[in-house]
């Protein structure tokens, strides 16, 4: 059975896994290639020299923030309303969008539009990513990029039966300003579950204040729905948003592509 959830009940205002967001992508880059190099390479390549980028799926705005740090004009667009309140407070000299990244008009042009994180994934419909591009399109100044970020699927975990098992991650500090005095984050995916037929697997993740002697304090469940995508899909839906000079990678040092690894995108608006 699916379930069906919103980003406002997955990323709830105040909720553990709203405030360990960052802890958890620190450790994502820990374990995985950090994309942040990637992004900021690309910002000072191509928007250094007077331009401005936006970024798709912007959540606490880390990678944004990174590229207004190299001095370049940098705008975030995000539909949770938790997570642009964390990027608020933290870069409050930037400017946040709350917006759907498949619907969205800002009535401007940039000259390279980011979706990192796997951001595109958290579209779960087809045409609704594909909806996805054509905005994206629509924002880019003529001659101008995207670059995106997924993870190539490993077919063998996409079958009808799922994933029963749970893995925990190691233990994290409190965020700050959460939680009580020498309490600790426990966090366990739990079960997946796949639909092979629209590509969308739902994962169920618990997230536990526990305290020092182990026993839970506060426990919230919440449901994280993805879509794979293909890369001759991908490919498919770039050439048919109206994009030209398609590249692809497997990884973010630009080497050939590879299965079940990553797929990096990068494309442009015709001239």
């Amino acid at each position: 059975m699916m379930h069906s959830s919103s980003f406002d009940e997955f990323y709830p205002e105040g909720g553990l896994n709203t405030a360990s967001y960052d802890l958890r992508a620190d450790l994502d880059r820990k374990i995985f290639e950090d994309p942040i190099p990637f992004y900021t390479r690309l910002a000072e390549n191509l928007a250094s020299d007077g331009g401005c980028v936006l970024e798709l799926g912007c959540g606490t705005g880390r990678i944004s923030s990174a590229i207004a740090d190299l001095g370049i004009p940098v705008e975030g667009l995000d539909l949770s309303s938790a997570m642009l309140d964390q990027a608020r407070a933290k870069y409050p000299d930037l400017t946040w969008h709350q917006g759907n990244m498949c619907d969205f008009d800002l009535g401007r042009q940039f000259d390279l539009v980011i979706i990192p994180f796997r951001g595109l994934q958290e579209v779960t419909d087809a045409n609704d990513q594909r909806r996805c591009l054509e905005r994206a399109y629509a924002h880019l100044k003529p001659g101008g990029m995207i670059a995106l970020d997924l993870m190539d699927p490993d077919l063998r975990y996409c079958l009808p039966e799922g994933d029963l098992e749970s893995v925990e991650l190691p233990l994290f500090p409190m965020p700050e300003g959460v939680g009580r005095p020498g309490s600790r984050l426990r966090i366990t995916a739990m079960e997946r579950i796949n639909n092979p037929l629209t590509q969308r697997f739902d994962e169920h993740w618990r997230f536990e204040e526990i305290d020092p002697d182990g026993a839970a304090i506060r426990v919230e469940d919440g449901w994280h729905q993805l879509r794979w995508v293909h890369r001759s899909e991908m490919r498919l839906m770039l050439e048919v948003s109206g994009f030209v000079s398609i590249s692809e990678f497997s990884d973010f040092q630009g080497n050939p592509p590879k299965y079940a690894t990553n797929q990096v995108w990068m494309a442009k608006r015709p001239d």
